[in-house]
């Protein structure tokens, strides 16, 4: 560590002048302009390129097998889901203990319509 602190101790230093305060400005913008530029491409490549190369597919799968149509909450850890399963529409519970199938209605009691 004194051998670090003595090799700083001996590297050359210049006061700053007028013209190196305008080369610092200058490298600054330009480092600015350069984490501009890259955050840019990240947000395109993250909403572009990987949605469509498919890096994310397992983790993404919203409504490939099931869909959630709607969920009424009872008491806190305890709801029930309405939930479309192909052509099928099932109520079911959930609690603390575990998740049961209430029943199965029909397209026309799922939708609202009597």
């Amino acid at each position: 560590m004194w051998i670090m602190i003595a090799l700083m101790g001996a590297i050359p230093t210049e006061p700053a002048t007028a013209a190196s305060a305008v080369d610092f400005t200058w490298l600054f913008v330009k480092m600015l302009f350069v984490l501009a530029i890259v955050s840019i491409l990240a947000l395109l490549i993250l909403k572009y390129a990987v949605p469509r190369f498919g890096f994310l597919k397992p983790f993404h799968q919203r409504g490939r097998y099931f869909t959630v149509l709607g969920r009424y909450s009872l008491e806190p850890k305890k709801s029930l889901y309405l939930v479309n399963i192909g052509k099928r529409y099932l109520v079911i519970g959930t609690a603390d203990h575990g998740i049961s199938l209430i029943t199965e209605i029909t397209k026309e009691e799922a939708e609202g319509e009597s």
